[in-house]
Formats: structure tokens, sequence, C-alpha cells
């Protein structure tokens, strides 16, 4: 392939995926997928700005990379910035480093006003990503691969092979830098592509473009399949819900779907959730012995509740105890809470479950958490009952209630259970000087 080929392949996958590269950031490592990106998109008139993180893991190595794409960038005229992370430990080291590279990535696109990152990813990495996949038991999302592109970051060389790269990159005389660690069979990728695929070349020839060709044509389906889920899944603050009638209702394939599509948006950096864990929310689901839970990876919950729905949410360990009530609006365990002081009671407005209407001079209120033991005065009830058994009588789900914020005032006395009981202590009356009203909402997982 003759670099005017490459280019002309590189610019079709642009304008087949709707890729903008007028001015991307670009992620260039020194290794020769991203060096054959940066000169291909030079080539076709972009004018990118380049990122490249030294990772500090190679010592010097790492260094020479550095200065190796500094003068890349200072030959073809580019702006770049150069950025040293420091990653502790051993532990899981390529997975921390790609996440903190992303992270660097998309905070100096923002400032920078670019809106577009550009990543090396090849058919190759493609093939390999979605063997691993299958390997794993991923369903349909795991075996589409690595998508051309995701939010803002494109991937021009994805249906490009490595070996018509290294080939471009010889006929334009172009170097670029190796790195020994992915020649050894330490990682699992490694194993895939030194051990695995040229095995595979070998009985099949086109086995990797093949695979890569095969996980486009998944995703196509898996467009269709996720738009048809996604009808069935809502939110409800920051919990993915789904009627479990609804979800009985579904063909299996689809119920698959509709669990994995919320699981990603509550992960969407996460790997896909596997067949296995798939089928254990959907054992979970079919149960019938009240709110049950189970965990999946990340700290995904998923829980089958009395009230005839299956919600997944991540787990927060709640670090603020408790919040004062100000004026203005303030976010608290993953609610957000309006507080002003009214001159006048509405009863109609009272009567909603999210307000709450409160004798201003009872307070200072702060909110927190409900706890073992509270105990409230309903209104008009005539006598105390506790909290917990409040929200089971108001149908509120097990696995809910201890995450149940309340308002209490500064005896720690419960005035407000969110959503729920007033304490007659705290009521307006005809008498009240200044009323406090209150206003709460769960917050979207993406807010």
């Amino acid at each position: 392939m003759n670099p005017d080929e490459f280019l002309a392949k590189v610019r079709y996958t642009a304008l087949r995926y709707g890729m903008e590269l007028s001015r991307p950031l670009v992620l260039v490592s020194g290794g020769p997928d991203s060096v054959a990106m940066l000169r291909a998109l030079v080539g076709l008139g972009s004018q990118p700005v380049v990122l490249h993180v030294d990772h500090g893991l190679r010592g010097e190595e790492s260094r020479e990379d550095a200065r190796f794409v500094q003068e890349l960038c200072e030959r073809l005229g580019l702006d770049f910035e150069i950025r040293v992370l420091k990653l502790d430990g051993v532990s899981n080291l390529q997975e921390r480093a790609r996440r903190e590279r992303y992270r660097l990535a998309e905070e100096l696109a923002a400032n920078l006003g670019l809106d577009i990152i550009a990543t090396g990813h090849t058919a190759d990495d493609v093939a390999e990503t979605v063997l691993m996949n299958l390997a794993r038991g991923a369903g349909l999302r795991g075996v589409s691969g690595i998508p051309p592109v995701s939010s803002s970051i494109v991937r021009p060389l994805i249906e490009c092979r490595r070996a018509e790269i290294l080939a471009y990159l010889g006929e334009i005389g172009q170097p670029y830098r190796t790195d020994p660690t992915n020649l050894t069979p330490k990682y699992v990728r490694n194993r895939v592509r030194l051990e695995v695929l040229p095995v595979l070349e070998e009985l099949y020839p086109g086995a990797g473009v093949n695979i890569a060709r095969a996980a486009a044509l998944f995703r196509e389906d898996l467009g269709v399949l996720e738009t048809l889920a996604d009808r069935a899944v809502r939110w409800q603050g920051e919990e993915a819900v789904i009627s479990l009638e609804e979800l009985a209702a579904m063909p299996r394939a689809l119920r698959c779907h509709a669990i994995r599509l919320a699981y990603s948006r509550l992960l969407p950096e996460n790997p896909p959730l596997v067949s296995e864990r798939v089928e254990d929310v959907l054992a979970l689901a079919a149960g019938d012995e009240g709110t049950k839970t189970l965990d999946l990876p990340g700290g995904v919950v998923a829980v089958r509740r009395v009230t005839g729905e299956l919600a997944l949410y991540k787990y927060r360990e709640q670090r603020e105890k408790e919040a004062q009530v100000v004026p203005g609006e303030f976010r608290f365990a993953g609610w957000s809470v309006q507080s002003k002081e009214v001159s006048r009671f509405d009863a109609v407005d009272a009567a909603r479950q999210e307000v709450a209407y409160l004798d201003a001079a009872a307070g200072p209120y702060k909110v927190r958490l409900v706890k073992e033991g509270d105990v409230i005065r309903p209104l008009g009830l005539g006598g105390t009952k506790k909290v917990l058994r409040a929200m089971m009588d108001r149908k509120v789900p097990g696995d809910l209630r201890r995450r149940r914020p309340v308002v209490v005032d500064r005896l720690d006395r419960v005035a407000w259970i969110f959503l729920g009981e007033t304490g007659e202590e705290f009521k307006v009356g005809e008498k009240t000087e200044k009323i406090l009203r209150l206003e709460v909402r769960k917050i979207r997982e993406d807010e």
C-alpha cells in the first residue's frame, strides 16, 4: 500500500464514521500506530495538537520516547504537550496508566477548547479485543470490539491493519519507537497478539481482518438491539430501573441487552458485563422472595424489589455524615435539596411528597442518613413511630431505606423523612412566624 492509498483509506474511515479531524488532540506514544496516525492526519490537512504522556515506567527509555515525540512535532511544526505520570504500586499498572492517560487528554482538550481526541487503535486492536472479550464470556457488546467513535474519542486507523501501518511508515521513511513491554508474554493482550492471532492467521489467512469486520457487523446489530432495550430502562436519580413485568415480557436476548445496557451506562469505562453475571441478574429478577440484592463487578448493586422493579446502581460509601440546611440548593447522598423561607403555607404544594413545610424557628436543621432507632411523631398520628417502620409502611424497598436521608433539628429529632412524614413538633401552624420550605429530588448519574 503506497502512502496515497493509506491516506485515502484513513480519509474514507473518517468520512464513514463522521470524524471531525480538522484540529483534534492526538495521543502519540511514539509507537508505530500513533506515529502513523499523526503523519496521516497531517497528510490529510489536519492541524492536530499532540499530547504525549510519559508514564515513567521504563526509566530512560520513557524519556527517550518523549524526546522522540517532541522532535517529531517540532519537525512537523505542531503544537504539543508532554505530561509525566507517577504511578505508585505495581498492581494493574496498564489499566491505571490508560485511565490516567485519558483523564489527562480530556483535561487538556477542555483547557485548549478542543472537542475531539484521536487515538491510534487499529483493526488488529479490534481483533485482539474481540478474542479477549469472547474468551471472558462477553455478549454482543463485548464482541463488537472497539467502536470507531465513542463520545469525543475518534479512532481514524480503526480499519487499518498493523502491517499496512508499518508499510506506510516505511514508504515515507518515518521512524518510530518500540516499547519492549509489548513483546513480553506478561500481559494477556500481548499473548493474544503474539501467540493466538498468528495461529489463526496461519489457519485462516486474513483472520484478523475478518474478526474486525465481524465486529463492525456486530456493532450494527447491537445498535438496533440497544435502541429497543433502551426503551425499557428508565433513570430514577442514580439508578437504572427496569419494570419486572416489562422485563419478563421481553424476548430473552432483549432482556440480556437491557441489563448489559443499564450496567454499561453506570460504568461506561468498564468491560461489558459478562454473560455469567447477566444470567445471575436474570435469576435475581425471576425470584419472588421479596427484596434481594446482588453485587456486580465495579461496585454495582442489582436489586429486585417488592415494588416490581429491577434496579442497578453504583454503591457509594457516604463520606459526608451530615449537611447543614442552608438557603439555596445543596446536595447530599445523591439528593438535591432546595431550601428557602416563604411567607405563607401552601397546602396544595405541601401535599407533594417531595416538599415539606417546617417551622423555621424550630431549627437550625441538618440532613443526615436515617439511623437505627430514629423515631418520628407523624402529623395527626398522636404517637411516635420508628422511621424505618414508616418507610416500610410506605413501601420503600429495603435496600433504599438506609440510604434515605432525614431532616433533624439541633437535638437530632427527626423533623421530616425525605418523601415521607413530617414531625408533629415541626408543623406549620397559625402562630408560626417563619416558614421553611424544603424540596428534594434524586440526582441523575450524569448530573
